[in-house]
């Protein structure tokens, strides 16, 4: 069984390459990510190149690596150094705790304060000065209600797969 502890410290591990891949791609090339951007914010901003398509695929699949592969790794970590591994309920569980951590983090370490702090006479983006989108915070907590519910479509089948594997 893992403890509150475990779930907590793997939750932060995780957040840490989720920040920096995640966070550190919208500050250097804010574009790839207009596609999740409010639509004030997409209707305002001219189409991306095609270079950036191509290279908001590759962003986005890395994103998606952090986001879910590392919380699915540590779940499979947890499982392995437990006498007998992690039930499959315990295994789901942890993985959806871990994962949450993540999603809350992205919530209120990431998107939250960015909003905060934006200016919008200067925003990342340029041509899409006075959009208020970027201060939609409840657009961000939508974004993070819908990641709560649609993100058990890769958590369940990861923490059922992790169960099944043999441990020591």
């Amino acid at each position: 069984m893992t403890t509150l502890p475990d779930v907590a410290l793997d939750g932060l591990i995780a957040c840490v390459p989720f920040t920096v891949v995640a966070l550190g791609s919208f500050l250097l090339k804010p574009r790839l990510w207009l596609h999740s951007l409010p639509p004030d914010i997409q209707a305002m901003a001219p189409p991306k190149t095609r270079a950036e398509r191509q290279l908001t695929g590759w962003m986005g699949a890395l994103v998606l690596l952090c986001f879910f592969g590392v919380p699915i790794l540590l779940t499979w970590r947890r499982h392995l150094l437990l006498p007998g591994g992690l039930t499959t309920i315990e295994s789901v569980a942890n993985l959806y705790a871990v994962w949450m951590i993540v999603n809350a983090w992205d919530l209120v370490g990431i998107d939250w304060p960015y909003a905060y702090w934006v200016d919008l006479s200067r925003p990342p983006i340029p041509g899409t000065e006075g959009a208020q989108g970027y201060k939609a915070y409840a657009f961000h907590a939508r974004a993070f209600l819908k990641a709560s519910v649609f993100g058990l479509l890769v958590i369940v089948p990861a923490g059922i797969a992790i169960s099944l594997l043999p441990v020591r």
